[in-house]
């Protein structure tokens, strides 16, 4: 079992933050690296929503689900999925620093098959893949505010 934190400053509220990092059909391709698109396939968005997430894996598609098993605006979101040959459970929590929101990704993962053998290298792999995937929401977050802001009258 692969077991780490991950966490990143945000210049948002954590209604902010929470906002785009539960919106997966609006936002999920924009930061998370592999994902393409995602679909609602059950569920109002709270825990127990469903969803089928479409990635890109080389040159092909392919469609894994999703599910939230943890949604409490605007300070936790968790859920459990697919990735390849991973399987992974995943809580966000956010809290306020100062004038920023502080979000911690934990994820609990599993190899599969074949790759339970290379685990240190899956680990190595997904290190760099969340750290990668955290810089990208707080841009994305950090610029979609900004415009938000800027457009209001």
């Amino acid at each position: 079992m692969i077991e780490f934190e991950s966490s990143v400053k945000i210049a948002r509220s954590p209604d902010q933050v929470f906002a785009i990092l539960a919106d997966f059909e609006a936002y999920l391709a924009r930061w998370a690296d592999g994902p393409v698109a995602a679909r609602r396939t059950e569920g109002d968005g709270g825990a127990g929503t469903r969803f089928e997430i479409t990635a890109r894996v080389g040159p092909l598609r392919v469609r894994a689900p999703y599910e939230i098993t943890e949604y409490e605006p605007p300070a936790r979101l968790g859920g459990r999925g697919t990735a390849g040959p991973v399987n992974f459970d995943e809580v966000y929590s956010l809290a306020v620093e100062g004038p920023a929101t502080l979000v911690t990704q934990v994820i609990h993962a599993q190899p599969r098959g074949p790759f339970r053998l290379l685990q240190g290298i899956v680990e190595r792999q997904l290190r760099r893949l969340i750290a990668a995937d955290l810089a990208r929401l707080k841009g994305l977050v950090e610029t979609e505010m900004a415009d938000e802001t800027t457009q209001r009258p």
